[in-house]
């Protein structure tokens, strides 16, 4: 069939500072972590020197952890913050090297990593359940009678989010690595070629040009979400493959789980089941959805997938459309919180790509160019998408024994109720004092003017891309009669 293709980061620089991609086999949290305590990290990007593999298969990064910082009471610290330092580079025979690692991001939304590798947690008084609550507390001091109900209500509804950094096994982290010299000139490894007869290529190739380009929403009738992913493979692998990669179901939309995403958006919180929008493709609703949350509702990968007619090489044939939600808006149609999603659809495609290799659970992949370009098929619709248009076509395997397992992770330990009690009030009182003055708010109002400024013309600018783009591709050729 095609070769299993390596499936590298695009752009990838060579070392010192070599981009890597990694998932956390150690499970972190602020709450037990202490200096000196070791940590590993699968590397899941396969990397290659003069055209060869340097990393075997099952290479790990082995470093510690050089700093952290809880919020505990709320004493001393507001936020928590933790620093890793991965100094080695293990091979599954045993082999050790020396390498300078330093952490660029983490797949994550509510931390954010620094310049110099620091990840810095949430500040849980900023989030819209505290500050709601943090109002009502205080007009209770005055009207007692009148707000010590709604104080009750809110309380039972919506909790006070909790501060700690809490990684899962899994969790994905992206690192600039310092390879030893000796590894020569390392990147990404390239895509090789795919080594297929002529009559299976041509069969993937009639497959992927009997794939719609768009699926539909139920309501409207504008095309949504492009179709770029095809597996081949029965139900059960791609259920299995994509479960040990750490993806989770849908739930069906109902009342209750309207009021766990309201909750989800207000506390910062994750909603790892969230309901998706159902989304058609020729009329059909999907037989699968799946997403993985970046432990917020508002950002997270998901994908849907559809079973096709007949089957390629004797295996079932399912289309999918993978996008990544980058944030929450309220719309009115449909009514409620929706997603915006990121316009570079190629990088999710890519992302799930990679997610099923790392597992091992993939025996082949193939890049196929559709048979005409998007824009006369809808592109009008998702202005400003970017795209090469191609589908990634994924051939999966029984998924026995995959390389790594993230389907379940046990939970974190938490502290008892009166210490959380105690941590609210402490935070709550610190914020008050700290923020609730004038000079503080005048500041808070110039950043956030700043940033919506900045905001603006950076969608200004990339609207203005999208129209010289369009004007281009209407272009007549160089040398064309002119009608």
């Amino acid at each position: 069939m095609w070769a299993c293709l390596a499936g590298g980061l695009p752009g990838a620089e060579p070392s010192p500072g070599t981009p890597v991609e990694a998932r956390l086999l150690t499970p972190l949290s602020t709450y037990s972590a202490k200096p000196g305590m070791k940590v590993s990290a699968a590397v899941a990007t396969p990397m290659c020197a003069e055209g060869a593999a340097v990393l075997p298969e099952g290479t790990e990064l082995r470093g510690t952890v050089k700093r952290v910082s809880k919020v505990g009471l709320g004493l001393v610290h507001e936020s928590a913050s933790l620093q890793l330092e991965f100094t080695q580079l293990e091979f599954p025979d045993g082999r050790e090297y020396a390498v300078a690692a330093r952490l660029a991001a983490i797949d994550n939304a509510r931390e954010r990593v620094d310049r110099k590798g620091k990840i810095h947690g949430i500040r849980a008084t900023a989030t819209l359940s505290n500050r709601f609550g943090e109002r009502i507390a205080f007009a209770v001091l005055g009207h007692p009678a009148a707000m010590i109900p709604l104080f009750v209500a809110e309380s039972a509804m919506f909790h006070f989010p909790d501060p700690e950094i809490e990684f899962h096994r899994g969790t994905e982290m992206h690192l600039t690595v310092e390879f030893p010299a000796e590894f020569g000139q390392v990147a990404a490894c390239p895509l090789p070629e795919v080594e297929s007869s002529p009559e299976e290529w041509a069969a993937l190739q009639d497959t992927v040009n009997s794939l719609p380009y768009w699926t539909f929403s139920k309501r409207q009738s504008q095309p949504m979400d492009l179709v770029n992913l095809l597996f081949l493979g029965s139900r059960e692998q791609v259920e299995k493959s994509f479960a040990a990669a750490g993806w989770s179901g849908s739930r069906a939309n109902s009342m209750r789980a309207g009021v766990a995403a309201i909750r989800a958006i207000v506390e910062n919180g994750s909603f790892s089941e969230a309901p998706m929008r159902t989304l058609l493709l020729e009329g059909r609703e999907p037989e699968i959805r799946l997403q993985k949350s970046q432990d917020t509702f508002e950002k997270r990968d998901h994908l849907r997938i559809w079973k096709r007619d007949g089957e390629l090489d004797g295996r079932a044939v399912w289309a999918s459309a993978a996008t990544r939600d980058t944030g929450t808006t309220f719309g009115v149609h449909p009514f409620g919180f929706t997603h915006a999603i990121q316009n570079e659809v190629d990088l999710e495609r890519d992302k799930v790509v990679h997610d099923l290799i790392f597992t091992g659970c993939v025996e082949s992949v193939a890049y196929v160019e559709r048979p005409r370009g998007l824009r006369d098929n809808g592109e009008a619709y998702r202005r400003g998408i970017s795209t090469d248009g191609r589908v990634a076509a994924i051939t999966l395997n029984g998924c026995e024994q995959p390389r790594e397992d993230f389907a379940w992770a046990e939970p974190f330990p938490q502290p008892r109720r009166a210490v959380r009690f105690i941590r609210r009030v402490t935070l709550t009182a610190r914020n008050h004092f700290i923020r609730d003055n004038l000079v503080y708010r005048s500041a808070d109002a110039a950043r956030l003017t700043y940033l919506a400024l900045r905001q603006f013309d950076r969608q200004a600018r990339e609207e203005g891309r999208a129209r010289r783009m369009e004007a281009a591709a209407h272009r007549p050729p160089a040398g064309a009669p002119a009608n």
